[in-house]
């Protein structure tokens, strides 16, 4: 998968922008500020549906324009082209709103853009996804996922609706307003959903792990070993009808502890992805470089896996991956440019060393 070209209106700082993007390696450079990041942020939101920086439209349009786009054409290995154009019209209260076309016509669902255009972006911002919370863990998982499993964003929010509509009523049966056979529905939904959410996920560790571990080996060239393990919140033997009667157990036993609190205490959205470097715990042992590295490895892992899963490479965004790595780390990236079709690299600094550049954008 490549982006061919992109335009943008009044998108960001972007008075105006077109850009021809040929296959191979592209470096976008300039100062701070100058709206190398936008330039990928305005792809991913073609390809999404959504925006990596923020969740209000308004933040993308410049401050004095009435309308802003973002235009841009993907071409597939088999020849397919995809015309995307997002259109966002400043509202009267200080908000924005957005339509979005594929071809011509609106997409019947974000869904149909992930799997029509497989893309991956990496940003100094998924570091987190070693140092933090399990949550960003979870986060990356669910996205791998959507452009992987065609059902799995689905299944997801048929999760999360049935986690929420239960929680709402489990905080009427502390006042003694609902029964119990009120919750069975959505418990019900929610046990299927969230069974389903977890062979997936399970699917999709096992396969990511050994591509990760391979990455990390090569970029960061040291002898410890860069482990994933997935540990979800419902343990059981492997099979929807096993985890399905786990998860209504883990239920029975937490029935006390959820009235009290007024929420679902176990499930999916309680899962954890564990990253460790050599047995140990990433978040708490690894140094700035070895977890930087570590997520760098997991963004390259899901793009090999996506292209390994559909026979076609996505198109791949590095924003700005190279300036806190050393020289080695950097020439080690930059080698793997062969694997993909395209790569869209930004950078701050002189352009690095490595494989021949197709082309440079100077902002």
């Amino acid at each position: 998968m490549q982006i061919a070209s992109l335009s943008l209106v009044n998108f960001r700082c972007h008075a105006r922008l077109d850009l021809t993007l040929p296959p191979g390696l592209n470096l976008i450079l300039g100062a701070n500020g100058s709206g190398k990041t936008t330039v990928l942020e305005a792809i991913m939101l073609l390809a999404t549906g959504r925006s990596p920086r923020t969740n209000w439209l308004r933040e993308l349009m410049r401050w004095d324009a009435e309308e802003a786009r973002a235009e841009g054409e993907f071409r597939s290995r088999s020849g397919r082209t995809d015309q995307v154009t997002v259109l966002l019209t400043r509202t009267g209260l200080g908000e924005a709103q957005r339509s979005t076309w594929l071809n011509g016509a609106p997409p019947p669902s974000v869904a149909i853009l992930l799997q029509r255009l497989p893309v991956v972006l990496f940003e100094p911002e998924d570091l987190q996804l070693v140092k933090a919370g399990a949550r960003e863990r979870r986060r990356f998982m669910n996205v791998a996922l959507a452009g992987l499993r065609p059902l799995y964003l689905d299944d997801l929010l048929r999760y999360r609706r049935a986690v929420q509509q239960r929680n709402e009523l489990l905080k009427q049966a502390a006042l003694g307003r609902v029964s119990g056979e009120e919750l069975a529905p959505w418990t019900a939904q929610m046990v299927k959903a969230g069974a389903q959410l977890v062979a997936d996920r399970r699917w999709l560790v096992e396969h990511l792990a050994p591509r990760a571990a391979a990455l990390y080996a090569t970029l960061s060239g040291e002898a410890e070993p860069l482990e994933l393990r997935y540990r979800p919140n419902i343990e059981s033997e492997e099979g929807l009808p096993e985890t399905m009667q786990a998860f209504y157990e883990a239920l029975e036993s937490s029935a006390a502890w959820e009235q009290r609190r007024g929420a679902t205490q176990v499930g999916p959205h309680r899962d954890e992805l564990l990253t460790l470097l050599g047995g140990r715990a990433a978040r708490e042992f690894g140094s700035q470089g070895q977890q930087r590295t570590a997520a760098l490895a997991l963004k390259l892992a899901q793009a090999q896996l996506l292209a390994d899963s559909r026979g076609e490479p996505p198109l791949v965004l590095l924003d700005d991956c190279l300036s806190e790595l050393d020289p080695d780390r950097q020439r080690h990236v930059l080698e793997l440019v062969g694997q993909f079709d395209q790569l869209l690299l930004t950078t701050a600094g002189p352009p690095p060393s490595g494989p021949p550049v197709a082309s440079t954008v100077r902002l």
